[in-house]
């Protein structure tokens, strides 16, 4: 893995994240910690894609993700076994489901079926707080065991 040192950037920035996150939830601080969790997928993700190439920029990798599972799924399969490659396209639809909350939880969002916006602050409930959470802990988990077992002998980046 010849990109080893901006994984290393990226993973870094996604635990950071990660444990920003974990404040957050101390203090039931809901838009923080939807705001952390997105960031701690999509930077988790990005250390990934950059052992292979640039990562797009985007807060929703989950496209990029799929195509180099996809492109890379005989020798994922081979080297990590076929849980990698499902892990790998659960951390996806993770990334798909966590990206839009990138701009949500600062702007707000369209009301559905009506006119108007719907604030930010009333947008990040417990509820979606706790999802992104689960998601995010989930997310760099398997981007860490991915890390570590793609470069033997390595720490997990970032560590």
């Amino acid at each position: 893995m010849k990109n080893y040192s901006e994984s290393e950037r990226w993973m870094k920035d996604a635990k950071d994240c990660f444990q920003h996150m974990r404040d957050c939830f101390q203090s039931k601080y809901w838009r923080g910690i939807i705001q952390n969790a997105q960031f701690a997928i999509e930077l988790s993700i990005k250390a990934l894609i950059a052992l292979f190439e640039e990562p797009d920029w985007t807060h929703n990798p989950s496209e990029q993700l799929i195509r180099l599972t996809n492109d890379r799924k005989d020798e994922i399969k081979e080297r990590f076994g076929q849980h990698m490659v499902d892990a790998l396209t659960k951390a996806a639809g993770d990334a798909k489901i966590a990206g839009p909350w990138h701009g949500w939880s600062v702007y707000g969002k369209a009301k559905e079926n009506s006119t108007g916006w719907m604030p930010a602050v009333d947008l990040c409930t417990a509820d979606v707080a706790e999802d992104l959470m689960r998601r995010a802990e989930r997310t760099i988990a398997t981007i860490e065991r991915f890390l570590q077992l793609a470069v033997p002998g390595s720490e997990s980046p970032g560590t």
